[in-house]
């Protein structure tokens, strides 16, 4: 008994010893096979012994790693369908990958289903950048620019990137290009709701971004029109009051400064929109479009508000022009 329970005791420790052995063997096979990587020069070879490496170790901790690599190399050779077929591998075999890896290679994935027109696979592979990042302003703009997954959900990704402060890897001049995109998009949903006042606040952050944007100057143009008749008849009934408490008995001093106040505000701000919306007009039309013809109907009805004739109209628009670089 003492001579089997030593057979036994030696026969677990030779199955241990060679376990280690083989799970040595392993490692330094996977080692060696990702050193082999790292030499290869040839980018197309290179792409061919990580899609290999990544079947051989899907658990290897050069992971993702090599999955990054392979996905930039499918981008760069514009083969959107592989990084599609890497993207749904990578999420059955690396689940457990970090949020930033998850948010790189989904966000890459959408980009390629959305140059190869699969709208459902877009949706899918930003609907998991977006799980690994609610923040992943690449993924809301995209959307909310392409009124995906649906009007309703687009708007609601428009308002998120408008909150979202600029990545550290984003430039500037990227991030202002993004927000007034989406100030447009917010602009364009509260006009088709005839809400000017906050439609001409987008507008108004749009155009500072892009102020070419012929379609976004001419609908600001509009709002500010609007609003600017909206505020001529409050002051028009401010005005009302006005003789109304000038003309009682006993006449209230208070009350008649106060009445003054309101036709002064109403009648500030109704001149204040309407040379927005003569500004805006102006470019509308040095701009060109399709609302050209509209535009300069509008402007010459504004313009001539303004200073009494039509007189230094088409110079005012040249002006617009050389302001805009056109």
């Amino acid at each position: 008994m003492v001579r089997m329970s030593r057979l036994t005791g030696i026969g677990l420790s030779l199955i241990l010893g060679l376990a280690f052995v083989v799970q040595a063997f392993a490692q330094g096979g996977e080692n060696n096979d990702w050193q082999k990587i790292d030499d290869e020069r040839d980018a197309r070879r290179k792409a061919e012994l990580i899609e290999k490496f990544v079947k051989d170790y899907p658990n290897s901790p050069h992971r993702p790693d090599a999955d990054f690599t392979l996905v930039d190399y499918y981008q760069s050779n514009k083969d959107n369908g592989k990084i599609m077929l890497h993207a749904d591998s990578f999420r059955l075999t690396v689940p457990s990958a970090d949020n930033a890896a998850k948010t790189k290679i989904y966000t890459q994935a959408m980009i390629a289903a959305a140059t190869l027109n699969n709208v459902p696979k877009t949706v899918e592979y930003g609907g998991y950048a977006l799980q690994a990042d609610p923040n992943n302003l690449t993924v809301l703009v995209f959307f909310a620019g392409s009124n995906l997954p649906d009007p309703a959900k687009a708007l609601e990704h428009a308002q998120k990137a408008i909150s979202v402060s600029r990545p550290a890897a984003m430039t500037e001049t990227q991030y202002n290009s993004m927000q007034g995109r989406m100030h447009g998009v917010l602009g364009n949903a509260l006009f088709g709701q005839q809400k000017f006042a906050e439609a001409s606040e987008h507008y108004s952050l749009a155009l500072k971004a892009n102020p070419k944007d012929h379609a976004a100057q001419f609908r600001f143009g509009f709002s500010s029109a609007t609003l600017a008749q909206a505020a001529a008849n409050s002051a028009q009934l401010a005005n009302n009051d006005l003789i109304k408490v000038m003309t009682a008995t006993p006449t209230d001093p208070q009350k008649v400064e106060e009445a003054k106040g309101k036709v002064d505000a109403a009648s500030k701000q109704a001149l204040q929109h309407r040379d927005n919306a003569v500004d805006a007009m102006a470019k509308a039309v040095a701009i060109g479009g399709q609302f050209a013809t509209q535009a300069k109907q509008l402007l010459d009805g504004l313009y001539k508000n303004k200073t009494g004739s039509l007189d230094g109209e088409d110079q005012f628009i040249a002006q617009k022009k050389t302001e805009l670089g056109l």
